[in-house]
């Protein structure tokens, strides 16, 4: 699943081709991946607006989009779920059997949003909050402090990696990250929230904001599954189960943790107070 810094790097890799552009038609072959409003009237009301902005909220896309001379302002939000991609292609490009809804542009392209596996969602709405208000804080703003990371951990309780995967909690960490900012940490995935000493909070907090700058520069992690397709960052132990650890060379360990895949090295990343 596409996470913080893929989703940012589509952001920023839409923005040129996008903004400005008016939409002049919607189709969807899947109306379920429309979320909101009806499928119909997502159709007829998009119809004519035109991008103003693209940003990123947590794991959403969020577009900007209205009405040219009016102040009439909504927000298209995309969650890419799984498979999900985005794509801005000619019109005379044949559609593929997996494009799921496809916006006509003015300028005689479009942007299809393609998605195998069926679980991505469109959302168009009045206020990004009605979708995205229950996420945490992003872990890249400039609100978002060591102290304030400190309160955060201090109010939980339970176990480190599904604690970093709770969207509620901190938003646009997934699992790859998650494994990323533990190795780089030297936490153990198990390890219970309350054992962590100060030391232990800074160091997570920093390697957080830390691998998500990196991969964003790196325009995120290629899985292989085209969802990103120019991805660079290169995993440190994500996916390297049975390969010499990047830092102690011991070998790289996997183990499910709440059915999620986890990678981690047994000896450099502390198992203290699991």
């Amino acid at each position: 699943m596409p996470e913080l810094p893929e989703v940012e790097s589509l952001v920023r890799r839409l923005r040129q081709p996008l903004i400005g552009r008016t939409i002049t038609k919607v189709t969807y072959d899947w109306p379920r991946t429309i979320g909101r409003p009806a499928p119909k009237e997502f159709r007829r009301r998009i119809k004519g607006l035109t991008f103003h902005s693209i940003d990123r909220r947590a794991k959403y896309l969020v577009f900007t989009v209205g009405q040219d001379g009016t102040q009439s302002v909504y927000y298209l939000l995309i969650h890419l779920k799984m498979s999900g991609r985005l794509n801005v292609l000619s019109q005379a490009e044949p559609i593929s059997k997996h494009d799921r809804v496809t916006f006509d542009l003015d300028n005689g392209q479009q942007l299809r949003f393609n998605d195998v596996r069926k679980f991505g969602r469109v959302y168009l709405v009045n206020d990004p909050e009605e979708i995205t208000g229950k996420h945490g804080p992003e872990p890249l703003d400039s609100t978002f402090t060591l102290n304030k990371f400190r309160e955060m951990i201090q109010s939980r309780s339970g176990t480190i990696k599904p604690l970093l995967l709770n969207q509620n909690f901190l938003a646009g960490v997934g699992n790859i990250y998650a494994d990323e900012a533990l190795w780089s940490a030297h936490i153990h995935p198990l390890r219970k929230v309350d054992s962590l000493k100060d030391a232990d909070v800074t160091a997570l907090y920093r390697s957080i904001r830390k691998i998500l700058n990196r991969a964003i520069d790196d325009q995120g992690t290629d899985a292989g599954d085209g969802v990103i397709e120019a991805g660079d960052y290169a995993p440190r132990v994500y996916g390297r189960e049975g390969q010499p650890c990047k830092r102690c060379g011991h070998i790289i360990h996997k183990m499910w943790i709440g059915q999620r895949g986890t990678h981690y090295c047994p000896h450099c990343q502390s198992k203290r107070g699991t």
